[in-house]
Parts: structure tokens; C-alpha cells; sequence
């Protein structure tokens, strides 16, 4: 499977490329979001204990 080239790979083969790159990216895509609202997250969590404090 390794050895042989992507233009000698059947159509399943190629179809199982894209469903991992496919979910591969979408991965990337939701840890990124995940990321990038974590520190929003976290301040809005402190800003309401110290409001209940």
C-alpha cells in the first residue's frame, strides 16, 4: 500500500485518503477553536466567582 504510488492506488484507496485527511483537518479545525476560546472561557468563569465571592 506504502510502496506503490498515488496514481496506481484504486479508487477505495483514494476515497480512504480523503475520509483521514478529511477528518484529520476537521481535528485541526475544532482543537484550534477549542484553543482560541479557552482563555475566554476561563476569564468569564473567574469574572463570575469573584462576582458570587
Amino acid at each position: 500500500m506504502f510502496t506503490k504510488p498515488l496514481s496506481a492506488a484504486s479508487k477505495l484507496d483514494k476515497a480512504i485518503m480523503l475520509s483521514v485527511t478529511a477528518m484529520l483537518a476537521m481535528n485541526v479545525l475544532v482543537l484550534a477553536n477549542q484553543l482560541d476560546a479557552a482563555p475566554t472561557v476561563a476569564q468569564s468563569q473567574q469574572v463570575a466567582a469573584a462576582q458570587q465571592a
